[in-house]
């Protein structure tokens, strides 16, 4: 050997190493590359579901807001038509309400006719009453003066009574 150096020792020492890293590759190397292989598929797919819960997120706020959107709508909607019947029911009752009191009124005017009539008609009987009994007192020849001038005031009063205004 040349210079001392004994190559069946340095053969062996690189075979040694070759074991040592082979033995280090099968027990270190490869288990610590699927565990990291594994949990970067874990991680991936946790990102990947996060994506997915972002994005059906997004879309049920897409959704809710367009339900919003047609609540609003419908709420606007139903408001108005609301509004309508109550302007509607408002028409009707004062057109009802004056149909009532022009009824009342007209009511009232008959009524008021109807007790004129009685009135004019009731003065109209004690008049002919009293003209008769002022018939009887002349014919009968039981006049005097007192009495005629009693009948003539109270036909007085009989006929203002009958030109007033109920």
């Amino acid at each position: 050997m040349p210079l001392g150096i004994d190559f069946t020792q340095i053969f062996l020492h690189i075979f040694n190493v070759v074991i040592l890293f082979g033995g280090l590759y099968l027990l270190l190397y490869r288990p610590v590359k699927n565990f990291m292989q594994n949990r970067e598929k874990f991680y991936e797919e946790m990102r990947n579901q996060a994506e997915e819960k972002m994005h059906e997120a997004e879309n049920l706020k897409n959704e809710y807001s367009a339900r919003l959107e047609k609540a609003d709508t419908e709420i606007r909607d139903r408001k108005a038509q609301a509004e309508e019947q109550l302007l509607e029911e408002r028409v009707r009752s004062e057109k009802e309400a004056k149909s009532n009191a022009e009824k009342i009124v007209a009511d009232a005017r008959k009524e008021a006719e109807r007790q004129r009539s009685l009135i004019v008609g009731g003065a109209r009987t004690d008049i002919s009453r009293m003209i008769e009994k002022a018939a009887e007192k002349m014919v009968f020849g039981k006049e005097d003066a007192l009495g005629y001038d009693a009948f003539l005031d109270e036909a007085e009063r009989s006929s203002e009574d009958d030109t007033k205004p109920v």
